[in-house]
């Protein structure tokens, strides 16, 4: 149970600044992936941590967390572009 605490916190934490639909894309298909590669960054539950740890590793990650966040990247751009 304190897993799964620990895992919803972090994954809250981790994708706070990207559009909705974006984080949640990532969240979803980036998990495993995070678990694998950047657990003690997860247990931080620094965001900041979380997602340098999941850039650094991003090619070592599954082609749908590269792809959920490749979504995510432009959707942060076509944002600021907009602003």
């Amino acid at each position: 149970m304190a897993k799964a605490a620990l895992i919803v916190a972090a994954s809250g934490l981790l994708f706070s600044g990207a559009p909705l639909l974006a984080q949640d894309s990532v969240r979803e298909a980036c998990m495993p992936d995070i678990r694998k590669y950047c657990s003690a960054e997860l247990g931080s539950f620094s965001r900041e941590k979380v997602r340098a740890c999941l850039i650094k590793n991003i090619k070592k990650t599954s082609p749908s967390c590269q792809e959920a966040a490749r979504a995510r990247r432009d959707a942060e751009r076509a944002q600021k572009a907009g602003s």
